[in-house]
């Protein structure tokens, strides 16, 4: 059951990642890469990098 919650929250997680991709490509395509709406996106999808970093990590360990 504990790897079935990790894939669960794994795809999640990525998915949430593709989203965050997307849109701060976008807010950079309107407000260049140097602008602090794009930094934000930036650095919440760098958030959630390393939210599935340590979660494949964790499943790495547990086994």
């Amino acid at each position: 059951m504990f790897v079935e919650q990790m894939n669960t929250d794994r795809e999640k997680i990525v998915l949430s990642i593709v989203r965050k991709r997307n849109e701060m490509l976008l807010l950079a395509e309107k407000n260049g890469l140097s602008s602090n709406k794009t930094i934000a996106c930036s650095q919440e999808l760098d958030s959630l990098l390393n939210r599935l970093n340590s979660l494949e990590l964790t499943s790495k360990r547990t086994g």
